[in-house]
């Protein structure tokens, strides 16, 4: 008598139902016997063991919860940037072919800036908050020199008075992506931030103010016209001020003076202006400075080339990942070409579609070698095997689509055969060198999973333009 798989899976069930019956059965019999002897046993005894009892739970639950609970993550520190190993580091890039200069401007920047032993300043703020004033209250103007900083276009200015350095910055008004990246850049540069303001934070301001604060750059908040605002009034926006950038700096009333125009009625309901002088006061915000400086100015200096070295790093890493991709895009289309050819001299029409493994496995490491990274055959294999194994699905769309590229050439628009096969074999190279490319240079490794997504997706993806490219390609070969 057989048994189909209905009946087994009703025996399993009926079994493992007997079995937990029993356990309840066995489990209500030690408890009741348990609990006859607790009634039959000293005040103490019980006492004991509902003690025992109850910290055995407390211990279950704690272990439960500590078990459960997400922990934070853990937040990496930043590693100090060794300064004579990033300066070989662009000796060694400058040699491969690298474009050096930016890091190379960044570290010059920074020697002179050690040299002149000036103290930085970077002044934010509205358009309307009172730079200017500010800037002619602080540095006697008599003695003032400016000038506007190399590679500049929106006026990044910078005012000087013996070793005090004033960063005049746009204003929030005229920010956009490529100002903003500036700014922040000179903000890396400066030892101090000083956010001028004359009322309650805007979202503009507070969306700058976030960014500042991820330098880690000691600021003072300037609540400009300060005298405008008494009592009640003046003390809500401080508070609101130290809430919203969450008491970590200073707030500091000043008046920076200048000119104001009234606008107010005469005895006779007329409305009249006038122009009124205000008085300069930024004493308050000179000790809140004094106060920043004063705890050790030599931790600025230090923190100052720390952040310089950080922005020359960071232009290095992209001038070299622009070179690598460069170098790659290179290689791709270089063993694209080479299959191409391959496909032309051998391929007879009607063929199979599969993917050249000597050529394909040296593409891989070639561009494998470009990061650094040394995979093993192994995984190479894998890789070709996976990505391999998709083109059993995929046949029919490669072809028709090198077939398709084959009618924009007149006369040639029925070509099948040899031609159709090497332009096929050409975007199989391609969507392989860009999907090696996408795993090492997302993940720093060749990882076969992503390489066999990514090689699926370029193939079926929008190929008409590099098709005909490669169908051109293959005729001047062919002729």
């Amino acid at each position: 008598m057989k048994l189909n798989s209905k009946a087994i899976l009703t025996t399993i069930i009926a079994v493992i139902a007997i079995a937990l019956l029993l356990l309840v059965l066995l489990v209500t019999e030690k408890l009741l016997s348990i609990w006859h002897y607790l009634q039959e046993a000293p005040l103490w005894v019980s006492f004991l063991y509902a003690t025992v009892i109850m910290l055995v739970a407390v211990v279950i639950v704690y272990l439960y919860l500590s078990f459960i609970k997400s922990k934070p993550p853990v937040q990496q520190k930043l590693k100090p940037i060794d300064e004579s190993s990033l300066r070989d580091s662009i000796s060694q890039l400058a040699d491969k072919g690298v474009d050096i200069t930016d890091a190379t401007t960044e570290l010059e920047e920074l020697d002179k800036r050690r040299s002149q032993e000036n103290f930085y300043i970077a002044l934010y703020g509205t358009v309307s908050s009172g730079k200017s004033s500010f800037i002619k209250a602080l540095l006697p103007e008599q003695h003032i020199q400016t000038h506007v900083l190399a590679g500049t276009t929106k006026g990044i200015e910078v005012y000087q008075y013996k070793n005090l350095a004033i960063i005049d910055l746009p204003g929030l008004d005229d920010f956009d992506d490529a100002v903003e990246k500036l700014a922040i850049e000179e903000t890396l540069r400066a030892h101090v931030v000083v956010f001028l303001t004359d009322s309650d934070l805007t979202q503009t301001e507070m969306r700058v103010i976030t960014k500042l604060r991820n330098t880690k750059k000691p600021m003072v908040i300037a609540l400009n016209k300060s005298d405008r605002f008494i009592g009640e009034e003046q003390s809500q926006i401080i508070q609101s001020l130290k809430a919203k950038t969450e008491e970590k700096y200073p707030v500091a009333l000043i008046s920076t003076g200048g000119k104001e125009t009234i606008i107010y009625q005469d005895a006779k309901g007329k409305q009249k202006k006038k122009v009124q002088v205000r008085d300069a006061n930024i004493e308050p915000l000179l000790k809140s400075i004094e106060k920043v400086v004063e705890n050790n100015p030599e931790i600025l200096n230090r923190f100052r080339d720390a952040s310089m070295l950080m922005l020359a790093q960071n232009k290095l890493n992209k001038a070299e990942t622009a070179f690598n991709l460069q170098k790659a895009e290179d290689i791709i289309q270089s063993y694209t070409k080479k299959a191409v050819f391959g496909a032309m001299a051998s391929v007879a029409p009607g063929s199979d579609l599969v993917i050249q493994g000597t050529l394909a496995t040296k593409m891989v490491q070639t561009i494998c070698a470009l990061y650094g990274i040394s995979p093993k055959q192994m995984e190479i294999d894998a890789v070709i095997r996976l990505t391999g194994g998709k083109l059993k699905t995929s046949v029919s769309l490669v072809l028709a689509v090198a077939g398709n590229a084959m009618k924009a050439f007149p006369g040639i628009g029925t070509a099948v055969g040899g031609v159709t096969h090497a332009v096929s074999y050409g975007m199989i190279f391609n969507a392989l060198g860009h999907a090696v490319l996408d795993s090492i240079s997302t993940l720093g490794v060749l990882d076969a999973q992503m390489t066999q997504q990514k090689f699926e997706e370029n193939l079926l993806g929008p190929a008409q333009t590099l098709a005909k490219d490669l169908a051109q390609m293959a005729l001047k070969i062919e002729k």
